[in-house]
Parts: C-alpha cells; structure tokens; sequence
C-alpha cells in the first residue's frame, strides 16, 4: 500500500504525492515525494508546531541536495537513479 500525503499548492488547489521515505540530516527530517505524472522527487522539511500538527516546509537547494544523495543511497536496491 502506498503512502499518500494531499498538499495544497499556491493555488489552494489539493495536489497528491506518495510518500517514498523519510530522510534524517543533520539533526532533522525530511520527505521525499513524487507525484504520479512526475519524474522529479520533491523534498520537504518536517516541522511541528506547538500542538504537535505536523507541516512541510520548502528547504534551500543545498539541503534539497544533500537529502537527495541520502535518499538514494538508501534506496538504491528500490530505484533506479538517473544522473
């Protein structure tokens, strides 16, 4: 069964991505989704706010980066990677 998680875009539209792993960096958690008619992942930053609600947030390129390399290392018995 595959992990779905809706967000909303810019647009107040509701956009569905699955859920292909968590990655931990430097001390934080991250997500990486990719939709079904993409080719291209999207990594999210996990924050929770005071009643512990969990929110993504956009993150900068170098961490983007860094999560990237880390998901594909653990996943490359799942995947395959195209450079």
């Amino acid at each position: 069964m595959e992990d779905i998680i809706i967000l909303v875009d810019e647009n107040g539209e509701e956009q569905e991505y699955e859920l292909l792993d968590t990655v931990e960096y430097e001390g934080e958690r991250y997500v990486v989704l990719i939709q079904d008619d993409d080719d291209e992942v999207s990594i999210l930053k996990i924050e929770s706010d005071e009643g512990d609600d969990l929110e993504l947030v956009s993150c900068d390129d170098e961490i983007i980066e860094e999560v990237y390399n880390i998901f594909k290392e653990n996943n490359t018995d799942n995947f395959d990677f195209e450079d």
